[in-house]
């Protein structure tokens, strides 16, 4: 219960990391506001199961590519709670295109996505963390895809990259204010978009050191303790975890 009497803002809640982020801030005695955009039924699944641990939970829908929306969540959330305690910006997206293919509309909207609504809402959340004069955590997913290149990803990796030098801006600008800021990077994890006729998890994990693909509640449990005064001497930090993915050399 190291979250106990605290309130945690989760976006992209509806799946995945952010789904089991989500319930782990719960866990950990957080109430819980979880923003969604399209996966309707997996932020109603979210809140019964937050709900269900005696906690209070704000479900919210929004497009977060759009500026209003962004700012909408936390308002929402300071509407309901009162207060802001943890930020845990989870939501991106990633369509994969060759470079010399590659549209500006998708390069625009993956950067309204994955990095400028992380902007928008870690502004309006600290903003409400400096006024009530408490300090706070602000937790930022990026990817290995922030460290290492794939084909067919230069839109997402300037993103990931992206969210890994604004994360020790902000960790510098914020610190004078006991808000930390801080990064997770996961590796491969194996959430829902995996699950396609080719998703093959024996293959893919057998290039990973640690012998097999991350699940959600790998990065869930990190997430949690960066959120937690545990971590209150931590900031501007990037923790990878990928089972050692990034730390081979690829021959």
């Amino acid at each position: 219960m190291r979250l106990e009497g605290k309130v945690a803002v989760v976006t992209g809640a509806g799946t995945g990391i952010g789904h089991g982020i989500a319930l782990r801030m719960a866990q950990e005695g957080a109430d819980v506001a979880i923003h969604y955009h399209g996966n309707a039924e997996g932020a109603r699944r979210a809140e019964a199961s937050i709900v269900d641990l005696g906690r209070a939970c704000l479900r919210y829908q929004g497009d977060l590519g759009d500026s209003a929306g962004a700012r909408g969540f936390i308002d929402a959330a300071l509407e309901k709670f009162g207060r802001v305690d943890v930020l845990v910006n989870n939501s991106g997206v990633t369509w994969p295109e060759p470079f010399l293919d590659l549209k500006e509309e998708t390069w625009d909207r993956t950067f309204a996505i994955n990095l400028r609504s992380m902007f928008v809402c870690s502004q309006q959340a600290a903003r409400a963390m400096v006024e009530r004069g408490n300090g706070g955590s602000i937790i930022n997913l990026t990817s290995v895809h922030g460290f290492s290149s794939a084909p067919h990803h230069a839109h997402y990796e300037a993103t990931k990259g992206g969210i890994i030098m604004l994360t020790k801006a902000m960790a510098i600008d914020l610190a004078p204010h006991a808000i930390t800021v801080n990064a997770i990077a996961p590796g491969a994890i194996e959430v829902e978009r995996y699950f396609s006729p080719t998703y093959d998890r024996d293959a893919l994990g057998s290039r990973i050191p640690l012998g097999r693909v991350g699940v959600p509640a790998d990065i869930s449990g990190a997430a949690a303790f960066l959120a937690s005064d545990d971590a209150s001497y931590i900031t501007g930090a990037t923790l990878l975890i990928d089972g050692g993915l990034i730390a081979r050399m690829a021959l």
